[in-house]
C-alpha cells in the first residue's frame, strides 16, 4: 500500500502543478515559452485547455494506481505507465550525454530522469508477474538504444551530386565552398535557396528575372551543393547571416535585392535588419521570421537524440516524396526529377545536420521585434493552402513591416517558387522592376 500511495501522491502533485499553470502563472520561468523549453525542451502550449486535460489525466492515473490491487484494468494502466516511465528514463539517460547547456538539460539530469526511475520502480513493485516486469523495462530500453544508434552512429549514404549546368558556380569563403547559380546582366538580385531545398527550386524566377538583372541563386550552408570548410559552424541566425555576408563579399556585391522562401526568407530578413545598407529590397515568400511554434514534424527535431534520428531517417527517398507532396497544391508538378533534386542534397552529411541544428538554433524573437524598424520595401507572398507556416502570418508581416506589399495567392501551398511560379514570378518581377 505504501508504494501505491507514493506513486499516487506523485501524480496528484503533478496534477496540482498543472492546475497552477492553468491560472496563467509561469513560475519559476519568466514566460510561457521559457517554461515550455525548461519543462519539455521545446515549444508547447500551456493554454488552460491543455494543462487542465493533463491535470485530469494525472488524477486518473493516481486513481488507477490506488486501485491496482483490486482492478485488472487499473493494473493494465499501471503496467503501461511503468513502460512509459522506463522509456522516458532511458531517454533521459541518453540526453544526459548530450549537453545542450539549457535549463531542460539540467532539470532532466537532476530531476526528471531520477524521478522517472523512482516512479518506474514503484509501479513495477505493484505488479506480480516477473516476466511482465522484465518486459516493461527491457522493451523501452532496447528501443531507446536502437534510437541512439541511429542518432549518433548511423550515417545515411551520400548520393552523387547532379551534373553541373552552365549556370553553376562556386566561390570559396572562410566558412564554406558556396554553390550558386548566376545568369543575366543588370542590377544584382540574390535569391536564397528555400530551406532544405536546392537552388534549382528558383528555376522559373531565375529565368524570368535574368532578363533584366544579374541573378544569383545561393545555397547557404546546410543547403543544396554548398559544403562547409568549418566543422564548428553554428546553424543559427548569426551563422547564416555571416555566411550570406561572406558570399556577397566574395562575389563583390555591395547592395542587392534579396529574396528567400520559408527559412531562407527569414535569413534574408535577418540579414537586411542587421545590414540595411546592403539590401535595397526584400522578396519574402512564406518566410520564417515570426516567433512562434512550428508544425510538429519540425518541432520534433528540437529534441536531442529524437531530432538526430528523425533527420537521418528522413533521408529515405520515399519519406522525401511524401514531405515534398505536402508542400504542393498542384500535385502534378511533383515529378520524380523534382523529388530527386530535393532528396539527393538532403543526404549530404552537413545538410542532414543542418535540419535539426537549424530548428534548434533559429530564434526568431529578435527578428520579429525588429520588423517595425525594417525599412526596405518588401514583397510578401503567401499561399492560402500553406501547410508549414499558416497563411494568417501574412497579415502579421503586413502589419509589422512598414513598407510591405502583401499578396495571398489562391490555390497555392508552401513551395511557392515551384507550386505557384505562374502567380509568384510576375509579382516578383514587377516588384524588382
Amino acid at each position: 500500500m505504501g508504494s501505491r500511495r507514493i506513486a499516487a501522491g506523485a501524480h496528484v502533485l503533478l496534477a496540482a502543478v498543472h492546475i497552477y499553470w492553468a491560472t496563467g502563472a509561469v513560475w519559476p520561468a519568466s514566460t510561457e515559452r521559457s517554461l515550455s523549453r525548461a519543462v519539455l525542451g521545446w515549444d508547447v502550449s500551456f493554454a488552460p485547455q491543455v494543462v487542465l486535460a493533463l491535470a485530469a489525466l494525472h488524477l486518473l492515473l493516481a486513481f488507477a494506481v490506488l486501485r491496482s490491487d483490486r482492478s485488472a484494468l487499473a493494473r493494465v494502466v499501471v503496467a503501461g505507465l511503468a513502460a512509459g516511465l522506463a522509456a522516458r528514463a532511458a531517454l533521459g539517460l541518453a540526453w544526459a550525454f548530450t549537453d545542450t547547456g539549457t535549463a531542460f538539460y539540467w532539470l532532466n539530469l537532476f530531476l526528471y530522469t531520477p524521478a522517472c526511475i523512482a516512479l518506474c520502480v514503484t509501479d513495477l513493485r505493484m505488479l506480480r508477474a516477473r516476466w511482465l516486469k522484465v518486459s516493461l523495462v527491457t522493451a523501452p530500453v532496447v528501443g531507446v538504444v536502437a534510437l541512439s544508434l541511429i542518432a549518433y552512429v548511423y550515417q545515411p549514404t551520400e548520393h552523387a551530386s547532379p551534373a553541373a549546368t552552365a549556370d553553376d558556380r562556386y566561390v570559396d569563403t572562410p566558412l564554406a565552398r558556396v554553390h550558386y547559380l548566376q545568369r543575366g546582366t543588370g542590377s544584382p538580385v540574390v535569391l536564397l535557396s528555400p530551406g532544405a531545398a536546392p537552388a534549382s527550386a528558383w528555376n522559373t524566377e531565375f529565368t524570368a528575372l535574368a532578363q533584366n538583372h544579374t541573378v544569383y541563386v545561393v545555397d547557404l550552408p546546410g543547403q543544396g551543393e554548398t559544403r562547409l570548410h568549418d566543422e564548428r559552424f553554428t546553424f543559427d541566425l548569426n551563422g547564416m547571416t555571416d555566411a550570406l555576408g561572406q558570399f556577397l563579399d566574395a562575389v563583390h556585391l555591395r547592395t542587392v535585392a534579396l529574396g528567400g522562401n520559408s527559412w531562407s526568407g527569414g535569413w534574408g530578413l535577418a540579414y537586411a535588419q542587421r545590414h540595411p545598407e546592403r539590401v535595397s529590397k526584400l522578396v519574402l515568400l512564406a518566410p520564417s521570421g515570426l516567433d512562434g511554434r512550428d508544425v510538429w514534424s519540425w518541432e520534433i527535431l528540437k529534441q536531442p537524440l529524437i531530432g538526430e534520428a528523425f533527420a537521418k531517417l528522413a533521408t529515405n527517398r520515399g519519406m522525401v516524396d511524401v514531405a515534398v507532396r505536402g508542400l504542393f497544391v498542384h500535385q502534378d508538378l511533383v515529378t520524380p526529377q523534382l523529388v530527386d533534386a530535393m532528396w539527393i542534397p538532403g543526404t549530404y552529411r552537413d545538410n542532414v545536420r543542418s535540419m535539426y541544428a537549424l530548428e534548434r538554433g533559429l530564434d526568431w524573437s529578435a527578428t520579429e521585434k525588429a520588423l517595425p524598424l525594417t525599412r526596405q520595401p518588401a514583397l510578401v507572398l503567401w499561399g492560402d493552402h500553406d501547410t508549414v507556416l499558416p497563411v494568417a502570418q501574412a497579415a502579421r508581416f503586413g502589419k509589422l513591416l512598414p513598407n510591405a506589399t502583401v499578396h495571398v495567392l489562391p490555390g497555392c501551398g508552401h513551395a511557392l517558387t515551384v507550386d505557384c511560379a505562374d502567380q509568384a514570378t510576375p509579382l516578383v518581377a514587377a516588384f524588382l522592376g
